[in-house]
C-alpha cells in the first residue's frame, strides 16, 4: 500500500468535494483501492517491451489526476463524457471503469490523433509520447470496458464539431490532446457551449499556456487547480477543472 499516495489522493478528492457541494467522495477511493485495473494493465502490457520496467502495484501509482477524474465521474454520473487525447488509453480506462460502476447508459467518446512510433508525436506542443510499435490508440483499455466506448481518430478541431452537433449536450469534456494555445482554445470554444449546466470541463496540463485561464475569465468561473509536485517536471502544475 502506498500510504503517501492514499494521503495525497484523499487531499485531492477533498478539494474536489469542496466544489461539488461537500459531497462525500471517499467511498470512491475505497473502490479504486480494491479495483482490478492495475492487474489488468499489467496483463495487457506483459508482452510489450516498452513497458517492461513499468509495474502497476496499485492505482496510487497511476497519477492522482486519474483518481480524481474517476471520483468526478462517479459523482456526476455523466451520460456523455467527451475526451481529446488518448495515446495508451489509461485515463480512458479510469473513466470507463467509473461509468461501468455508475450503471445506466453513460458513454465515453474519445478523439485522438495517433502518435505512432513509426511517425512520431502527432502533437506540436513538445510532448514526445508515442504508441509502442504496432499498437493502436487506447490499446491498454481492457476489453470488458469497451462497450461504452467510441473512439474517433483525427485532429480534434476537425472531429469535434460534427461529434458535438450529433450529441447536442454533453456532461463532461476533458482536454488532453495538443497542448498549444490554438488547439486548447479551439476545443474549449467548441465544448463549453455544449456542456450542460453543472457539467465539468477538465484541462490536463492546464498551465502549459493561457488558454484555460482565458476560458475561465471569459465565462466568469473560478477554476480548481490540482498541482502534482511529485510528478514529472512538465506535469508539476497539473490539471484544471471548471464547472459550468
Amino acid at each position: 500500500m502506498n500510504v503517501t499516495g492514499i494521503e495525497q489522493g484523499s487531499y485531492f478528492v477533498g478539494r474536489l468535494s469542496s466544489v461539488l457541494g461537500g459531497r462525500d467522495l471517499l467511498p470512491y477511493l475505497g473502490e479504486l483501492h480494491a479495483s482490478a485495473l492495475p492487474r489488468r494493465f499489467e496483463e495487457l502490457v506483459a508482452d510489450e517491451p516498452a513497458f517492461e520496467t513499468k509495474r502497476f502495484g496499485s492505482v496510487w501509482q497511476l497519477r492522482l489526476y486519474r483518481i480524481w477524474v474517476y471520483c468526478l465521474v462517479r459523482a456526476l454520473e455523466p451520460r456523455v463524457f467527451v475526451e481529446t487525447g488518448v495515446l495508451h488509453g489509461m485515463t480512458s480506462a479510469f473513466v470507463l471503469e467509473a461509468l461501468e460502476r455508475n450503471g445506466g447508459d453513460g458513454r465515453l467518446i474519445s478523439v485522438d490523433l495517433p502518435s505512432y512510433a513509426e511517425t512520431g508525436p502527432a502533437n506540436v506542443d513538445g510532448y514526445q509520447g508515442t504508441l509502442p510499435p504496432g499498437r493502436e490508440p487506447g490499446w491498454i483499455v481492457p476489453d470488458e470496458l469497451r462497450d461504452r466506448w467510441e473512439l474517433r481518430l483525427g485532429p480534434s478541431l476537425d472531429v469535434l464539431p460534427g461529434l458535438l452537433e450529433r450529441e447536442g449536450e454533453i456532461d463532461v469534456f476533458l482536454h488532453d490532446s495538443d497542448h498549444t494555445y490554438e488547439t486548447m482554445t479551439g476545443e474549449f470554444e467548441l465544448a463549453w457551449p455544449r456542456l450542460r449546466a453543472g457539467g465539468a470541463l477538465i484541462a490536463d496540463d492546464s498551465t502549459d499556456n493561457a488558454a484555460f485561464a482565458d476560458l475561465c475569465a471569459r465565462v466568469g468561473r473560478e477554476p480548481l487547480l490540482f498541482p502534482n509536485p511529485n510528478e514529472q517536471p512538465h506535469d508539476r502544475l497539473g490539471a484544471g477543472l471548471v464547472l459550468k
